[in-house]
Formats: C-alpha cells, sequence, structure tokens
C-alpha cells in the first residue's frame, strides 16, 4: 500500500513534534540540575584527620541529595580505596549557609535560615552556648586555582591536578602529614592524595 502526500507530511509532522518534546526535557532536567548544583552547593567540615594514632580522617558533608538536604558524618576509610562510610546522617529543614567546628571538636554548627544549630557527632540536635562555636575551621585549605592549567596550589608547596573543566570551591586537609586532601567542586567531592616529602 502506497503512503499519500499527506499521510507522510503528518507523519514526518509527528515525528518533528516528539523529538523536540523529547529534546526539551532533556534540556529542562539539565537545567533544572544545574539550578540545584548553584542553589545548593555542597560543603564539608573536616572533624579528625588521619595521623599516626588514627588511620582514618572523619569528616562531616553537607549535600543536596534526591531534593533532600542532608548533613551526614563519614569515616573515610584509607585502606579502601577512600570510600566514605557513613556514620550519622539526618535531613535538614533548608541548606546550611556555613559549617564550623564546636571549640571543643566534638560537634557541629550549621548556620541554616540565619539561625545556628548544634549538632553532636552523632547528628543530635542539643541546646549549646553559641560562645562554644569556632569561627574556622582549623583544616579548611587557601589556595590558588589556575585554571589554565587546571592545577590547585597549596602554600606554594603541594598542587593537585584537577580534571579540565572542574573548579575547586573548597579545599581540606584529611591528613596532618599533608599527604590526603579533601576537594569540593562546584558539582562533586573529590579525594586528592599527594605525595609528601
Amino acid at each position: 500500500m502506497k503512503e499519500s502526500l499527506k499521510e507522510r507530511r503528518v507523519r514526518f509532522i509527528l515525528i518533528g513534534f516528539f523529538m523536540f518534546l523529547i529534546v526539551s526535557a532533556f534540556l529542562y532536567r539539565f537545567d533544572q540540575q544545574q539550578v540545584h548544583v548553584k542553589q545548593y552547593p555542597s560543603m564539608a567540615l573536616v572533624l579528625e584527620q588521619s595521623n599516626q594514632a588514627r588511620v582514618n580522617p572523619v569528616v562531616a558533608l553537607y549535600e543536596y541529595i534526591h531534593n533532600q538536604h542532608v548533613l551526614a558524618i563519614y569515616e573515610v576509610e584509607s585502606s579502601n580505596r577512600f570510600r566514605f562510610k557513613a556514620r550519622h546522617a539526618i535531613e535538614l529543614k533548608d541548606a546550611p549557609d556555613r559549617l564550623l567546628p564546636d571549640v571543643t571538636g566534638e560537634g557541629i554548627w550549621a548556620n541554616v535560615r540565619g539561625d545556628w544549630i548544634y549538632f553532636t557527632q552523632n547528628l543530635q540536635e542539643e541546646k549549646r552556648d553559641p560562645g562554644q562555636r569556632s569561627s574556622d575551621s582549623p583544616f579548611e585549605t587557601r589556595f590558588q586555582f589556575d585554571e589554565n592549567e587546571s592545577i590547585i596550589n597549596i602554600n606554594g608547596k603541594q598542587s593537585i591536578t584537577m580534571v579540565i573543566g572542574e573548579k575547586p570551591t573548597g579545599l581540606h586537609s584529611l591528613s596532618e602529614n599533608g599527604s590526603l586532601w579533601l576537594v569540593i567542586t562546584e558539582t562533586d567531592i573529590k579525594i586528592a592524595e599527594i605525595e609528601t616529602k
């Protein structure tokens, strides 16, 4: 049976329409993911570094995952390809603006909607005197990023090579000897291991 000119036009119009819908859906989904990445950046706070007595560092991470604001505490298993082993996790009402350690080093302060909330190392919310909040993290490190070379320069002594196109937003020391680093990028959280002399 031969297809008429009118039937052929209708077929092409329908194919074009459905292709347009599919491409539009992919573009919309990509745009929404970008909005969430920019609107809710990941944050980290190192609670314990690895040293001669303690092999695995402990970190607190905030991430926006599956439409939820998640704060979790992980042990970074050095002997298991730096696998993140979750200890505790909770859902926050909103994204924190900042994470800071307690002066005792035993808990986490999260600034959510302008209010500082204290969490124990088990992520139990407790009332605590705001004077017990540190003003900064002792393990967060300043760095320079060379976009042309995709290299993070640390104190002019060490460097971390990044994948081209990745841009770091935070850097945290995971070890006392400077060999292990937690790198926060615009889209990911990575562990970098570098040789120390």
